[in-house]
C-alpha cells in the first residue's frame, strides 16, 4: 500500500503550510544524500520526502491532492488498463469545489504535463511543438504613441542543422536507450500514484544516437545568437504583448518552433500620462490668472494649442481638449488638462501691500 504524503512528512492533515515546510526541511537535512553517502535507504527516503513536499508544499496542488485522497486515491496505471471507470472522477471534479476541470487536468497540474495520461496516447517520437519564449522590452512614451521598430538579440537553443535535431552524427544510426528500454518514459511511485516521466537519459526519445553529433554533442540543439527586428504597433500600452511566430524554442522530432512573446513596458513620461485612449497633463497658473481667467499654451501629442481657463478656476479643475488623445481601434480619445494654481511663498513689499488691499475689498 502506497504511503500517504502527510505520513511521509510526519504532519497531520490540518497542518499549516509553515508546519509542512518546517517538517520537510528537518527531514531533508536528515536524509540528504550528501550526509548519507552510499546509503540507498536514505537516498530513497530523501526522494520520497521531496515528492511529498512537491505536492503538499504547494497550496493548489495540496487542495487537489486532498480531494483525490478523499475519494480513496487513484492509480493511473490501473485506469490506463481499464481497471477504473474514470468517468465518475471526471464528473466529480467538474462539480466539486467550483469546477476544477477534468481528472486528467488535475492530475497533470500536480505531477506535470508528462504524466501517463499524455504519454499513453502519444508516440514518444511524435513531432512536438517547442515552448514559447518570453522576454520584456522597455520603450519610451513617445515610441508607444507613434509605434517603433526595435532590434533585439536572442541567445537561445535552435535545432542543430547538421543532424536535423536527431542528435546522431549523420549515418551513425541509433541504439535503444538502456534506461527506459525504448519506451521513452520511466515510472515510479509517488505516494498513492504511479507516475510516468520522460526518461532522463534519452530525454523521452527512447533511443540514443549511435554516435553523438559532432556539432551538438547529441542533444539535437545548439545555442545560436541572432538579431531580430520587432515592430511595435502604435498605441500599445504598458503590459501589451507582441507575438513573433516560430521564434521561440525549437520543437522536437520535426515539430514546429514555439513563439517569441514580448511584453512591452512603457516608461513613464514627465509631461503626459495615459489612461486608455485619453491623455492627461498639467498646467500651472498663478492666483490672478485663476481669478481673472486667462489663456495658456498647452502641448498635445502632436502640437501646441491655446487653452482658455475660465475666471474663478479652482485648483485641480480638469479641462478637456476634445479629440487630442489617442486614436486606437477606431476610437478617438481626449486630452484632459489639470489646472494647478501656484501660491507664491516670497512676496515683495509691494505685492504684499496689493494683496492686503485686495483682501479688504473681498
Amino acid at each position: 500500500m502506497a504511503r500517504d504524503f502527510y505520513n511521509v512528512l510526519g504532519v497531520p492533515e490540518n497542518a499549516s503550510q509553515e508546519e509542512i515546510k518546517k517538517a520537510f526541511r528537518k527531514l531533508a537535512k536528515q536524509y540528504h544524500p550528501d550526509r548519507n553517502k552510499g546509503d540507498k535507504n536514505a537516498e530513497n527516503r530523501f526522494k520520497e520526502i521531496s515528492e511529498a513536499y512537491d505536492v503538499l508544499g504547494d497550496q493548489q496542488k495540496r487542495q487537489q491532492y486532498d480531494m483525490m485522497r478523499r475519494y480513496g486515491g487513484f492509480d493511473p496505471r490501473q485506469a490506463q488498463s481499464g481497471g477504473y471507470d474514470t468517468s465518475q472522477f471526471e464528473d466529480m471534479f467538474r462539480t466539486e469545489g467550483g469546477g476544477l476541470g477534468s481528472f486528467a487536468d488535475i492530475f497533470s497540474s500536480i505531477f506535470g504535463d508528462d504524466n501517463v495520461f499524455q504519454q499513453s496516447g502519444r508516440r514518444k517520437d511524435a513531432p512536438a511543438r517547442g515552448s514559447d519564449l518570453g522576454l520584456n522590452l522597455d520603450i519610451n512614451f513617445e515610441e508607444s504613441i507613434s509605434g517603433t521598430k526595435k532590434t533585439i538579440t536572442l541567445n537561445k537553443p535552435e535545432s542543430c542543422q547538421v543532424c536535423g535535431g536527431s542528435g546522431a552524427d549523420p549515418g551513425s544510426g541509433k541504439t535503444t536507450c538502456p534506461q527506459c528500454g525504448g519506451r521513452g518514459t520511466v515510472s515510479y511511485s509517488q505516494g498513492a500514484y504511479a507516475v510516468s516521466r520522460p526518461c532522463p537519459k534519452c530525454l523521452g526519445k527512447g533511443a540514443l544516437p549511435g554516435k553523438p553529433c559532432h556539432t551538438c554533442g547529441g542533444s539535437g540543439q545548439v545555442k545560436a545568437k541572432r538579431k531580430i527586428a520587432v515592430n511595435i504597433p502604435a498605441g500599445i500600452e504598458s503590459g501589451g504583448k507582441v507575438r513573433l511566430r516560430g521564434q521561440g524554442y525549437p520543437g522536437s522530432h520535426g515539430g514546429p518552433n514555439g513563439d517569441l512573446i514580448i511584453t512591452v513596458n512603457v516608461k513613464k513620461n514627465q509631461q503626459f500620462e495615459r489612461k486608455g485612449n485619453d491623455i492627461y497633463t498639467k498646467v500651472h497658473i498663478n492666483f490672478p490668472q485663476a481669478a481673472l481667467g486667462c489663456k495658456v499654451p498647452v502641448k498635445t501629442l502632436t502640437k501646441e494649442v491655446s487653452l482658455t481657463i475660465p475666471p474663478g478656476a479652482k485648483h485641480g479643475t480638469l479641462l478637456r481638449l476634445k479629440g487630442q488623445g489617442l486614436a486606437v481601434d477606431g476610437t478617438q480619445g481626449d486630452q484632459y488638462v489639470e489646472v494647478n494654481i501656484d501660491v507664491p511663498k516670497d512676496l515683495t513689499p509691494r505685492q504684499k501691500e496689493l494683496l492686503e488691499e485686495l483682501a479688504k475689498t473681498m
